[in-house]
């Protein structure tokens, strides 16, 4: 039977980091291991950690960054597969058999990832799911950022993390896309299980929730770093504006919901400059999903915060207002059904047909609306 090892970096997370480890260890796969890499934490973790010996592997070294903790982890491994918890992550018992089994039913595949809730900092609460149902050859998404996971949804095959190499630890916050990046470049394709295998927790102050200078700077070398490569097919080289630019959109959501308008601002203007090209489309779905994001606390605050403060040289994305309103309303009903809180669906159809009146033709919204509408 395949081995899995499951790797716990973590740093000053002693609230949480039991109830992943108490997570980790309550799978029913029978042949895995623990190994939790404490990268210099000054908190009590090791405390909290000691009554889990022998049955985890505790590892304690200095301040080196996520990065290098899972990279440590990884060379004192010895699965089959690795799992790539963070401290604060939670897992379902089935987890491993579920995604283990998928593995070895496909071995084209170099990793799995599957759908997962995103929880608030008490885990009191669901704020949704997110089911990104997309499978195969995916580095074309992954550029184009419309596809993201977290490394905890993942199961990866020992051998193709060796082929490739381990997380790069001169990257802040985008170390695990940049792996994703590689692992298919070098030509694996990726299994999706449409069920949520994996539980994030949003909390205040986390590196996914804040954004730095030396964030910004990682992301932008992670994609410096790509392009570089001679080796590059010519369709995936052409993509080098659009990448750019689509980062740029993303940095500048983070910035408005932050309230730094000024920076905002700045990197819409560093997005039009790279590539004016982008679809009116693509521009839709960016403001849906950035107000839609867990972390807005008012989607329609953020909205106006966005149109209310675009730089003059966004006067296409100015345009959109209208559509972006209705594309809101309409990607909230869908998001609503799905998480099966039926009776909020329907604040959102008359805005979304106002601003989409096109919504009259689209077979998925009528039949949720009437649903919601109908009782």
């Amino acid at each position: 039977m395949a081995r899995v090892s499951i790797i716990i970096p973590t740093y000053n997370s002693a609230s949480f980091v039991t109830w992943t480890v108490e997570s980790a260890l309550a799978q029913t796969y029978p042949d895995y291991e623990v190994i939790v890499v404490d990268d210099g934490s000054t908190d009590n973790t090791p405390v909290v950690l000691a009554p889990y010996l022998p049955r985890i592997t505790y590892i304690r070294q200095e301040n080196q960054g996520p990065a290098a903790a899972r990279n440590t982890g990884f060379r004192a491994s010895q699965g089959d597969y690795l799992l790539f918890l963070d401290s604060d992550d939670l897992i379902p018992p089935h987890k491993l058999d579920l995604q283990v089994s998928f593995l070895e039913e496909h071995p084209n595949f170099g990793l799995v990832y599957s759908a997962w809730q995103e929880v608030d900092e008490e885990n009191t609460r669901v704020l949704g799911e997110v089911r990104p149902n997309q499978r195969g050859h995916l580095l074309k998404a992954i550029l184009r950022r419309q596809l993201f996971f977290f490394p905890g949804a993942a199961i990866i095959r020992r051998a193709c993390l060796e082929q490739v190499g381990p997380f790069d630890e001169a990257l802040f916050g985008c170390e695990d896309a940049d792996m994703w990046v590689r692992l298919s470049l070098a030509g694996y394709a990726f299994g999706y299980i449409d069920q949520p295998l994996f539980q994030y927790r949003f909390r205040r102050g986390s590196i996914t929730g804040s954004i730095s200078p030396k964030q910004i700077q990682s992301w932008l070398t992670s994609l410096d770093k790509f392009f570089a490569r001679p080796d590059l097919p010519p369709d995936i080289q052409a993509l080098e504006a659009e990448a750019y630019s689509i980062l740029h959109y993303e940095t500048a959501a983070r910035f408005y919901r932050a309230g730094q308008l000024e920076a905002g601002q700045e990197q819409v203007r560093a997005a039009i400059a790279r590539c004016e090209t982008l679809s009116n489309e693509w521009l839709l779905e960016w403001v849906a999903g950035s107000v839609l994001d867990s972390r807005t606390t008012d989607p329609g605050q953020l909205l106006d915060l966005i149109f209310n403060n675009l730089p003059p040289e966004a006067a296409t994305l100015r345009s959109l207002r209208r559509r972006a309103y209705g594309r809101y309303h309409a990607a909230a009903a869908f998001l609503e059904y799905q998480n099966q809180r039926y009776h909020k669906v329907r604040r959102h159809i008359l805005p979304a047909l106002a601003g989409e009146p096109g919504l009259t033709c689209n077979r998925g919204f009528v039949r949720i609306a009437l649903q919601s509408l109908l009782g």
